[in-house]
């Protein structure tokens, strides 16, 4: 029997559950291959934007920089799709009962639970916030989020009640049908594409991310270190300044800081001025923050962002370190873990 498209057996589990999970049942079709290929849809649909700088950071930062984009961008949509199709792995496979239990067959049935998820959270998706269409509505993301685990958990009683009772029943019939309804379903994140893709011609610059020879964006943020005040970026012009991006809960950010501190006062007398700017967000209580910075006392300023500073910056990664020539251009970008002997480099190229 020849395995139908990818379309049709996207189209055979929404339109006829019990044939398309009875052929992952009997190895005709495979759940983890299929959910794989949702995984990747994902990426170049619903992520390109995040994908375009990447490929832009390759050479306006450095590639370490755009592999670690990409990476990210990857890991989080193979993540999500993990976080589903592993419970329900487990589900199936412990609850198939004794004598049934096949942990292959159950990642199988588990990795196809991912498809109702998919699928509910599709079209919501063109709401990337940053495209066409702006941020969804928060209740309608909730209702979306609710619908889309009703999906997954009607997908593992069903292939609970297949592998329990022995009953797998192959896909065959209404052909046509699913292919129809798959063909709809991916319908969705190639609008995304083409959306995405027109966005992203139009505006170009908004992508780019910053890079050497940029003029570093100003900005004015309160301090949090238990003195008063803010620093400005522009009070600063005229030194060489290093902006390092961090957050309490980045523990490469926290290895950094003693190395950091320690660079400071040896290049401060020499007209370097270190900026610590937490990215933790609201994530973090403004209490915890402070209380963080009281255990690990910093010999330089430290601000808040205003969650648009980070932005400006095309921080996507913690750490992240920016390190400003006198002429306010940027001289050199970090991200993640720095060595102290790249960070001296660069100071040295900055202060020439």
């Amino acid at each position: 029997m020849v395995e139908p498209a990818f379309p049709v057996r996207l189209g055979l589990l929404l339109t006829s559950p019990s044939r398309g999970l009875g052929a992952i049942a009997q190895r005709r079709s495979g759940g983890v291959r299929d959910a794989l290929y949702l995984v990747g849809i994902c990426v170049v649909a619903f992520r390109l934007l995040d994908l375009v700088r990447a490929v832009m950071t390759f050479s306006r930062v450095s590639v370490h920089a755009g592999l670690s984009r990409v990476f990210e961008v990857v890991s989080s949509e193979l993540r999500t799709a993990v976080f589903v199709a592993l419970p329900c792995a487990l589900v199936v496979t412990v609850l198939a009962g004794r004598g049934r239990r096949d942990p292959t067959r159950g990642l199988e049935l588990g990795a196809a639970c991912y498809v109702p998820y998919f699928v509910a959270w599709s079209p919501l998706r063109l709401f990337d916030g940053e495209g066409f269409l702006g941020y969804p509505p928060r209740l309608l993301s909730t209702i979306v989020g609710a619908v889309a685990w009703v999906g997954v958990a009607l997908f593992v009683g069903l292939s609970l009640r297949l592998v329990r009772s022995g009953t797998l029943t192959a896909a065959r019939g209404r052909m046509r049908r699913a292919g129809w309804v798959g063909s709809l379903v991916l319908a969705v994140p190639l609008a995304a594409l083409v959306l995405s893709t027109i966005w992203s011609a139009r505006h170009y610059e908004l992508l780019r991310p910053l890079g050497r020879g940029d003029v570093a964006p100003d900005f004015a943020l309160p301090r949090i270190d238990g003195r008063p005040g803010r620093v400005t970026l522009a009070e600063l012009r005229g030194r060489v300044v290093v902006l390092d991006f961090w957050a309490t809960w980045c523990p490469p950010c926290r290895a950094m800081m003693p190395m950091l501190h320690d660079l400071y006062r040896e290049w401060q007398p020499k007209g370097v001025e270190l900026v610590g700017i937490d990215s933790d967000g609201p994530a973090v209580s403004r209490e915890d923050v402070v209380e963080f910075i009281a255990r690990h006392p910093s010999p330089y300023p430290i601000v808040v962002d205003d969650q648009e500073v980070g932005g400006r910056y095309g921080v996507f990664s913690l750490p992240h370190l920016v390190v400003i020539g006198r002429d306010g251009k940027i001289v050199r970008v970090f991200v993640g873990g720095t060595s102290r002997a790249q960070l001296t480099a660069a100071l040295r190229a900055a202060s020439e």
